[in-house]
């Protein structure tokens, strides 16, 4: 099995940069989940934990 850590970078109390409402921790999040989808879609035998 292989593993593959994805780390969004921010979040909980280190919101990262934030403008106009929107903070990094946010979108980081969200492209670590799609990222994390797409890998486990793509391969099989691979645990994928998003740190």
């Amino acid at each position: 099995m292989v593993e593959i850590f994805i780390d969004p970078g921010h979040g909980g109390s280190d919101a990262g940069a934030v403008s106009n409402g929107i903070q990094e921790k946010n979108i980081t999040l969200q492209i670590a989940k799609k990222v994390q989808d797409i890998l486990q879609d793509e391969y099989s035998d691979v645990s994928m934990p998003i740190i």
